[in-house]
This record gives C-alpha cells, sequence and structure tokens, in this order.
C-alpha cells in the first residue's frame, strides 16, 4: 500500500481560520488570487511506480536511472493566465525563489483587495522565508 504523507506542519486551527477569512473576505470571481507553484524534470521524471505482473511476480522496470541535466520551473498563474514565469537548471533555492517573487511577481501584484493582491502558495520549505513575507508586506 501507499502511504498518505501528512505535513507536519499542518495546523487544522489555522486552516479553519484561513477558510473564514477567505468567506468573508472574497466574493467574486477569484481575480484576487495568484497561485504560485514549482516544478522540475530531470531523466527520472516519467518513471513508473507500479506497474502489472503475473500473481507472486515483481513487476519488470526498464527505465533510465541516470540523472541526467535538472531544470526546475516556476510560474504564477491567475484565472486570466500566466504572469510570470522562470526556469532555472537544477533547483530551486530560497535564494533563486526569492528573487522570482520581488524582481519578476510583484511589480505585476496589486494593493489589497485589488486583482492579482493575493499570492497562495504550498507548503514548501523554500516559502518560508522571513525576508521574501517581509518584502511582500512592504510591497
Amino acid at each position: 500500500k501507499i502511504l498518505h504523507k501528512i505535513a507536519a506542519e499542518r495546523d487544522e486551527e489555522r486552516c479553519g481560520d484561513f477558510r473564514e477569512q477567505i468567506i468573508a473576505n472574497f466574493q467574486g470571481d477569484g481575480r484576487e488570487f495568484v497561485f504560485v507553484d514549482e516544478t522540475s524534470k530531470d531523466e527520472r521524471t516519467w518513471a513508473r511506480h507500479y506497474g502489472c505482473a503475473m500473481s507472486g511476480a515483481r513487476a519488470p522496470l526498464s527505465d533510465v536511472f541516470v540523472r541526467g541535466d535538472r531544470y526546475s520551473l516556476v510560474a504564477a498563474m491567475t484565472v486570466d493566465g500566466y504572469i510570470a514565469a522562470e526556469v532555472v537548471e537544477g533547483s530551486y533555492d530560497r535564494d533563486l525563489f526569492c528573487d522570482f517573487i520581488t524582481q519578476q511577481l510583484l511589480p505585476a501584484m496589486n494593493p489589497f483587495p485589488a486583482e492579482r493582491s493575493v499570492i497562495v502558495l504550498d507548503n514548501c520549505r523554500i516559502h518560508h522565508n522571513e525576508d521574501l513575507e517581509a518584502a511582500v508586506r512592504e510591497a
């Protein structure tokens, strides 16, 4: 069986508070939100995790086991489409992610509650950055 991972940082009370704020403060078509996420691609990206085999036999996997070149993409998207995107060779770290937000995304943002005024991120460790939070609040 596959294990279901639960984020250690998850706080049900804060999630409930966030949902209440969304319901109370945002009425409309979602144009306030800008969603930012990153992804990566290397030679193993398309490798399967499951296969078919006869009962009692192992499923064969034929794939490239060399990592090769790795590329990472970060993009900011609204209901109207992408407003910023960047590709780098290797992986994103806190500094690269912070540079993307401050140099490419924040100039396209507006003060709350206008369109493009709320940045939505997942809980990736590179997003936990006090300098980034300060730059977003200042902008």
